[in-house]
């Protein structure tokens, strides 16, 4: 392996591949507690008996998780998956410490039937965008809840998933759809404080098959500026429909100084949550691409955003999922780095496009491996953490 680090000092330059080495263990990557269960199909949850089950029980693998691989310092909870009040919320303190973690982004479940008050089996028709106000109260109160949750753990990031939407074109007006949704989302906002940051997520569909509240990045930018400062826009990248370039809308979110994070998982379909990079490796390397282009222009640093995984298991193990999700994440970050900027630049100022794609090629064909290897032996990590795991699990 020295000898595959010696062939990319001398073809890159040095000085690069050590900025790579150095850079890949600085990206932060975010685990989700629900990460680490079982997800299912519409056919039911295939589960072994081995998945953590308890709140502390997955707090504990994250922390398993982020001792093999350096990733994970931060975990994302889900309530109230993972807790349903203060007293509960206060009991994830111990086995973070313990696991040597801390509370990372929270989220909101807003469509999970609640044993009591107005959030019943009505849900069905719409939380924040529910046709009965006080079943629209009670949603932005679970929000609110949701923020007192954060900082009572010591975070500072709200994840906004709102699974609102219809099945038909009857159900509800989108005029009051959207009204309805404005007027909750600026409640929640109203809530957040200073270094406080809202993440609002979109999605095309699901459960909403005919609407979704926010079906797209044009409603979620749109609304991180109604809200305000703290607010930004989530990018799933498993939630846009064939055809849609992705890396453009980051592109444009990028510009006008409102990405906030990503989730990350992969799709054949849409919104499959599969591993991330499983099947489109070189979208995810495009998508890094694009990010360090907006750095160099002077935009978000990328070590400033929000990467979190959000991918539901079900065949594999979602230990072993989630390390093979953090590998490909790393790969197509360093190949991204390798790129040739400036040559890049020259290129498409020419322009020449044939010698552009060569560059952005070159850089995705280059096995980066001896430099994640060493990334990780400079920081004590096993070099195959999948290998490692399975030895001696």
């Amino acid at each position: 392996m020295t000898e595959q680090l010696d062939h990319l000092f001398e073809y890159f330059g040095k000085d690069i591949i050590d900025i790579a080495i150095q850079r890949v263990a600085t990206i932060p990557i975010e685990v989700p507690s629900w990460g680490f269960g079982r997800g299912g199909t519409r056919f039911g949850a295939y589960k072994v008996g081995t998945e953590p089950v308890t709140p502390g029980e997955k707090i504990a693998a994250a922390g398993q998780f982020h001792k093999l691989t350096g990733k994970g310092s931060t975990i994302a909870l889900h309530f109230p998956w993972d807790g349903k009040n203060k007293t509960e919320v206060r009991k994830l303190k111990k086995p973070l410490k313990q696991a040597g973690i801390a509370a990372g982004s929270i989220n909101a479940n807003l469509f999970s039937i609640r044993e009591k008050g107005p959030l019943t089996d009505t849900i069905r028709f719409g939380s924040l965008t529910h046709p009965h106000e006080k079943v629209r109260d009670a949603s932005v109160k679970h929000c609110i809840d949701c923020l007192d949750y954060m900082r009572l753990l010591g975070s500072n990031t709200f994840v906004l998933w709102l699974p609102d939407g219809t099945n038909s074109p009857g159900q509800m007006s989108m005029y009051e759809q959207s009204e309805r949704l404005e007027d909750a989302l600026l409640q929640v906002s109203e809530a957040l404080v200073e270094n406080e940051t809202m993440l609002i997520e979109y999605k095309i569909f699901e459960p909403g098959f005919y609407s979704t509240a926010i079906q797209d990045y044009g409603r979620s930018l749109y609304l991180s500026w109604l809200a305000g400062d703290n607010a930004k826009v989530l990018v799933d990248l498993g939630h846009h429909p064939h055809g849609v370039n992705v890396e453009q809308i980051i592109a444009q979110v990028v510009r006008q100084g409102k990405l906030g994070g990503f989730h990350f998982n992969d799709s054949y379909y849409a919104d499959d949550d599969l591993a991330t990079g499983s099947l489109h490796p070189h979208q995810l390397f495009r998508i890094f691409v694009n990010l360090i282009e907006g750095e160099m222009r002077g935009y978000v640093p990328v070590h400033e955003l929000a990467f979190m995984i959000d991918q539901s298991h079900n065949i594999k193990d979602p230990f072993e999922e989630l390390i093979e999700s953090v590998e490909n994440i790393e790969t197509a970050y360093v190949k991204a780095m390798l790129v040739d900027y400036h040559g890049l630049e020259g290129a498409r100022a020419a322009p020449d496009p044939t010698p552009a794609d060569r560059i952005l090629m070159d850089a995705f064909n280059t096995d980066v491996r001896p430099i994640l290897y060493e990334s990780r032996r400079n920081h004590g990590l096993p070099l195959d953490p999948l290998s490692t795991w399975r030895e001696t699990s």
